[in-house]
């Protein structure tokens, strides 16, 4: 408890920072020593403190975050190396950042390709973002292999590898790629440093929008973090349809 009562003292001086040269160093320690009392009269204050500090970090997250999204367009949404569903030319693009081990994926993905059959002018942009483990970077490394072949085989194999119900070892990824017929061992050897530069990109660019998990949305002016459900999406996409 001291030492939380210290930091908000910290944070209840540090507006006084430009006067403290005007004070020698007794006259500091009173107003410490006020500082102090107060908060032990009045633990409230510091909640209050607390809550202020909060809404300047996430002043300063949301600042950065704005900061990358503007920086980042053409990184996020111009990628001719990204796999994507709908519009050829779209009025609208939307950055999934999701992982086939991920269980809130696994329910935003239908969800996803309701919306682009609802919604004809926009794309979705997969960035596969391969965080919960060996084969997940596996099955987004194969996965990427096929989209080399055709847009459509990614699409194909990325719905298969998503509606898996359980987590994916290097047999399930393997049994589904032949069932889509298509061979493994060539995917595998496909996989080149492009492939995993790509995916290492993928990963260091969620972590500079400060996304911190699976799945998350980019729409051009904006990061959804989490599952988001189909009627809170539709609202998204057409408040912004009707801006252009």
């Amino acid at each position: 408890m001291k030492k939380l009562l210290a930091i908000a003292a910290t944070a209840l001086i540090l507006p006084l920072s430009s006067q403290a040269a005007s004070l020698d160093q007794e006259q500091q320690q009173q107003v410490k020593e006020l500082v102090r009392e107060a908060l032990l009269e009045n633990p409230e204050i510091f909640i209050e403190v607390v809550n202020e500090l909060k809404k300047r970090e996430e002043a300063t997250r949301v600042k950065a975050q704005s900061s990358t999204l503007a920086s980042s367009q053409a990184e996020l949404f111009e990628n001719s190396n990204d796999p994507f569903s709908g519009a050829i030319k779209p009025k609208l693009s939307i950055v999934y950042f999701g992982d086939v081990n991920c269980g809130f994926c696994k329910q935003q993905d239908p969800v996803l390709e309701a919306l682009v059959k609802a919604y004809p002018e926009i794309r979705i942009i997969y960035k596969d973002l391969p965080i919960l483990g060996p084969s997940s970077r596996e099955a987004a490394a194969i996965s990427l292999a096929a989209k080399a072949k055709s847009n459509e085989s990614y699409l194909s194999l990325h719905k298969q590898l998503i509606t898996h119900p359980a987590r994916h070892d290097s047999d399930s990824i393997a049994s589904i790629v032949k069932a889509q017929g298509l061979n493994l061992e060539e995917l595998k050897k496909a996989i080149d440093d492009d492939i995993n530069q790509q995916l290492d990109r993928n990963i260091m660019l969620a972590q500079s929008l400060g996304i911190t998990g699976t799945p998350a949305l980019v729409f051009p002016d904006e990061v959804v973090g989490g599952f988001t459900n189909e009627d809170e999406l539709k609202k998204m996409i057409e408040k912004r349809l009707k801006r252009k």
